[in-house]
């Protein structure tokens, strides 16, 4: 039995599920129901679209404001919307709701076998399970699909932190596959799930057939264990006699599968690691590593340089230390403390991932996958996270662009996870915006509601394009409200004067407007077409070029 000096942990007690809010005080501070009220209604709109986005949801303009007297005076829902908000994120789902929407996205059959043709979406068929990446596309669509609840909460904590250089399962490596993609995210789920302290998770984790694939060999196992759970980079000394303690312990190579296996030869001599900690045995190691006092400091430095990416070092010291303080045991604690937080909702802008840009529209635009048979269909998750290589996509290869790893943003695939910043090089933004404006932005039939009995964002679906088949909230706005409308539903706020007069003369020089008997612009009528498409297509395509759209803005 080790000795360990100075070693400090703590009860994590019996699982707790969603726990209380954290009471944070000081630079992380939360942002309160009554400080996000008195913001101005747009402003309101944009932090609560940072707030969904953030999460990969959207909440569609007419979800947040009362638009039945138009869009001149914006008038939110609710006075309560933050409050709200973080008690969604708190309630279950029932077995039957989850079962509901599991079918849903999968088709699943009375054994509970998914069933392609019933299912909403299509993920990877390969028949080789060490090769069928469906393990990493399926998280995205019960974010998509989830109602918001703690379930959902906990698919989008396990989908980020499955992200990270914590818990990535790195399926780039020779030695790992896709069914470690897998555990992993079964791990992080079940755990999250029962509200497992970040202290138990580490604890876990450390020996695990997932974290020795990515490791390899005993003394790098130790090093990345105070690399990835404690910030330590500088423990050459210190790997090397984790190693030691760990040395009854080894991956086999490809032939016997890359599994755990021993040599049947522990190590008998205590180690001295990190001038503090006795340790003999891998055991030992891994109780140091999940007890030590960096532990949790540590947790909060990997989410906070994410949310808080491009903020200066000395703010995101502020940020831990203010977060710590408030004794946080649980990554939910910590996602929720940041993703409510003043100074993330208020005072910060950084570029939105991929994901964090997409999704969101998706459900803004009230998207559906039926609507489309382009890449942007029911394979669109397929398409996005195959973790390695680029899936073939239908037509011309019409697949490759919207997959993650072509905008250096990989899923579930590098070693170290993803960067903290979003890649913005010439490519990967140049792949970035190629996808959203080519395949959802300027591909209105995915959402504008014109195709059969498949409702959009301006149709009813009934099956064409004309003026009775337009939605009640878009048949009652003017050509001027109508692009406030597109715009609040894409960059969260009107369009301003300049924009409306150099959009209008576009319109009008491609004969989609024409003066009314007042004098006003309006829209030319149709038999096939009453132009509401097409002004979508041509605003969009604009707003698609405004740097402002990639990027989540500082209200402050």
């Amino acid at each position: 039995m080790a000795v360990a000096i100075g070693l400090t942990g703590c009860d994590p007690g019996l699982p707790k599920g969603a726990s209380d809010d954290l009471k944070i005080n000081g630079f992380a501070e939360a942002l309160t129901q009554n400080e996000f009220n008195a913001l101005p209604p747009e402003q309101q709109y944009q932090v609560a679209s940072k707030i969904y986005g953030t999460l990969f949801r959207g909440i569609s303009a007419e979800d947040f404001f009362s638009l039945d007297q138009g869009i001149t005076t914006l008038q939110p829902k609710s006075n309560d919307f933050l409050n709200e908000t973080r008690q969604l994120l708190k309630n279950t789902l029932s077995n039957d709701e989850l079962l509901e929407v599991n079918t849903l996205i999968e088709g699943l059959d009375e054994e509970g076998n998914p069933n392609e043709e019933d299912a909403k979406y299509s993920f990877d068929q390969d028949s080789d399970i060490d090769e069928n990446e469906k393990a990493v596309q399926i998280p995205l669509a019960r974010i998509k699909e989830y109602p918001i609840s703690r379930d959902f909460y906990i698919q989008w904590m396990a989908y980020f932190l499955s992200n990270t250089i914590m818990y990535s399962p790195a399926i780039e490596m020779e030695s790992t596959d896709t069914i470690d993609a897998q555990n992993m995210n079964r791990f992080l789920t079940a755990e999250l799930k029962k509200g497992s302290s970040i202290r138990d998770m580490v604890r876990s984790n450390l020996p695990s057939l997932a974290r020795w694939r990515v490791s390899r060999s005993s003394e790098n196992h130790a090093l990345e264990g105070y690399e990835l759970y404690l910030g330590l980079f500088e423990t050459e000394e210190d790997s090397v006699k984790g190693g030691v303690a760990c040395k009854d312990f080894y991956l086999t190579d490809d032939s016997a599968g890359y599994v755990i296996s021993t040599t049947n030869t522990p190590n008998t001599e205590p180690q001295l690691i990190l001038d503090s900690f006795f340790i003999t045995t891998c055991s030992d190691l891994y109780d140091v590593i999940a007890g030590h006092p960096l532990i949790l400091p540590r947790a909060i430095e990997v989410l906070t340089n994410y949310f808080f990416s491009g903020r200066s070092r000395d703010d995101r010291v502020n940020i831990i230390e203010s977060v710590k303080n408030a004794g946080p045991e649980t990554y939910e604690e910590i996602f929720t403390a940041l993703l409510f937080s003043k100074e993330y909702l208020l005072n910060t802008e950084r570029p939105k991932s991929f994901e964090e840009n997409l999704m969101p529209l998706l459900d803004r635009l009230k998207w559906s996958p039926e609507a489309t048979q382009g890449s942007i269909g029911k394979r669109i998750f397929e398409f996005m996270a195959s973790g390695t290589e680029n899936p073939n996509g239908e037509g011309s290869g019409g697949g490759n662009i919207l997959f993650l790893g072509n905008k250096g943003w990989q899923s579930m695939s590098l070693k170290i996870g993803r960067l903290p910043d979003v890649p913005l090089d010439a490519l990967s933004f140049a792949n970035y915006h190629k996808a959203i404006r080519e395949q959802l932005l300027l591909n209105e039939t995915s959402y504008d509601g014109s195709r059969l009995d498949i409702p959009g964002l301006i149709y009813i679906g009934d099956g064409d394009d004309a003026d009775e088949n337009l939605r009640d909230v878009v048949a009652q706005l003017d050509l001027i409200d109508y692009v406030h409308f597109l715009y609040l539903n894409v960059l969260h706020r009107k369009a301003s004067a300049e924009e409306i007069s150099g959009l209008i003369e576009i319109y009008d020089n491609l004969g989609y407007v024409q003066l009314d008997t007042n004098g006003d612009q309006a829209f030319i009528p149709n038999t096939n077409n009453n132009r509401h498409n097409d002004i979508s297509d041509v605003t969009f395509d604009y707003i698609s070029r405004l740097p402002e759209f990639y990027y989540f803005k500082a209200i402050n």
